[in-house]
Parts: structure tokens; sequence; C-alpha cells
């Protein structure tokens, strides 16, 4: 990866285009590794990382030199997610009374919400109540810095070439955890959401599909992902600004148990080249 600016440590890194800039942002929002040292969870850390979508800032890392922006976050998904409104709070987890509104969602119900009470497979992921004060520091140190981060990049592209593509890449595990929508099911290669047709242009989410289909790749759309806060944030495909939501199988590339990439690791790194370069071409049409 090329044309890094460290622009605030410990929460994102941006890395700019390092030829011909096109409106694309690469957003890896979901795979930092750099975790603040007030985390605390009495679950094994093997068991803990498994939540992290790991490499994918790797085999998104092409981006960059293809004339891409990539925006990546540092911290883990576990400590506060990106991929949840700032509303999406589980009182059960707070100590004394939440100050602002609360958005109960169906990741509240399963205990994925803002800050995960559970773990993919049903383990309590927290030590123990979170007062008011610690909950707000990670919105304001963490969630919100990434968010604006990621709107200001998007805003740029958008004044600059009058179109902008978010491209929200994470990936999944092979089989549908019970915390999950599709419990015990094997998953495709890839799934693709646009929460359920808001989020982009019909026209792109099939140029995705099929791009990703003539590589030979399963792919299914808005199962058992659909997308979430990342793209609906950001989103406004009737006035240019397109988003679509990337799930790679974690079987195709990582061995779960030891957490190391596997041999299919560069066949899917190639495989997201390929896609990253296609979507930019299109970008630049």
């Amino acid at each position: 990866m090329t044309g890094l600016i460290d622009t605030r440590p410990g929460v994102f890194l941006r890395y700019e285009p390092a030829g011909a800039p096109v409106p694309v942002l690469v957003d890896v929002s979901r795979s930092g590794r750099e975790y603040p040292h007030d985390f605390r969870s009495p679950i094994p850390f093997s068991v803990l990382h498994d939540n992290v979508s790991m490499y994918v800032e790797e085999l998104c890392g092409a981006a960059p030199g293809l004339g891409a922006t990539m925006l990546y976050a540092s911290f883990p998904n576990t400590y506060v997610d990106t991929n949840r409104s700032a509303a999406d709070i589980d009182e059960r987890q707070i100590e004394g009374e939440w100050p602002g509104p609360t958005e109960q969602s169906d990741f509240t119900e399963r205990g994925l919400g803002l800050i995960k009470r559970l773990s993919r497979y049903g383990e309590e992921m927290q030590e123990r109540k979170l007062t008011v004060e610690e909950v707000q520091a990670r919105l304001d140190d963490y969630h919100e810095p990434y968010h604006q981060e990621l709107s200001r990049i998007l805003t740029g592209m958008k004044a600059a070439h009058g179109r902008a593509f978010q491209f929200s890449c994470h990936c999944m595990s092979a089989v549908g955890a019970p915390t999950h929508a599709d419990p015990g099911k094997p998953r495709a290669d890839f799934n693709l959401g646009d929460v359920h047709g808001t989020t982009c242009t019909p026209e792109f989410l099939q140029f995705v599909t099929k791009t990703l289909e003539d590589r030979g790749h399963s792919v299914s759309i808005n199962f058992p992902y659909y997308g979430g806060y990342l793209t609906r944030r950001h989103c406004d495909p009737a006035n240019g600004v397109e988003s679509v939501f990337v799930e790679i199988n974690k079987r195709m590339f990582i061995d779960t148990e030891t957490f190391k990439r596997t041999d299919g690791f560069a066949a899917v790194k190639e495989t997201m080249d390929h896609v990253i370069e296609a979507v930019c071409r299109y970008a630049a049409t």
C-alpha cells in the first residue's frame, strides 16, 4: 500500500491515491487490531479476536495504486462498532441512565449493538457494565471521528467528480453463528448488501455481482448481511453517492483456529485486486 497519511493514530489510517484519483473510497472499518488500553473482556482472546474482520486491509491493499482512497479503522469493532448508530444502545450494558435517544435494532436484540453484549457465538463480551462517560468517550474519540473522515472524503470526491462510490469491505465466518440471521447455514463466497435497495443503484450492485461471478464466485445479496449504518449514513444514490457493503468468506483465506492466512489468501487477494480495479474503472467512466 502506498500514500499512507496517519491522521488519527489509534483511530484511523488514510491511504491516498498513488496516481490519478478516482471517486472510490474503500472503507475497511472493522478490521482494526489495536485494542485500546481500557478494553476488557472475560472471554478468551482467541474467541474475541474471531469477531474481527482480519486481513481485509491487505486484501484491499491495491486500492491506492488504482486511484482509490482507502480508510482503515485501527480499533476493533468489539470496542465500538462503526456499523451501528450512536443510538444503538443496549441499556442493559450501561451503569446509570443513557442521556440520549436509543434506537433498538435487530442487532441490539441479538447482543450485537454499538457496544457488543455478546460475541458472535453467544458468550458475554463485557467484563462489567460501562458508565455513560465511558460509552460517550468511545463515541467521541473513535466512532464519530471515523465517520466524519469517511464523510469528508466522500464529500470531496462528489465535489471533484460529481459522484462518489463507497466500497465497504469486511469478512464473515464460513457458517452462520448462533447470534446471526443464518445460524448453522453455510455461506456464499461473497455477500453484497445495499440495505434492500436503498444505498446504491441496481446497476452498480449488478456490476459488482457480475464481476465476482465472472471469476467463479458464489454471491448472496442482502443475506445474511444487508449492510447497515456504515453505508446508510453516507449514501445518497439519487445524487451520485453510492455505497455497497461487501463481506468476504473467511473460509477462502483464514485458518480460524490459528488466525493465519491460508494458501487461498493469494487467490482472494487477486480477486479483490480485480474487483477494485473494475470498480475504479466504473467510477471513472
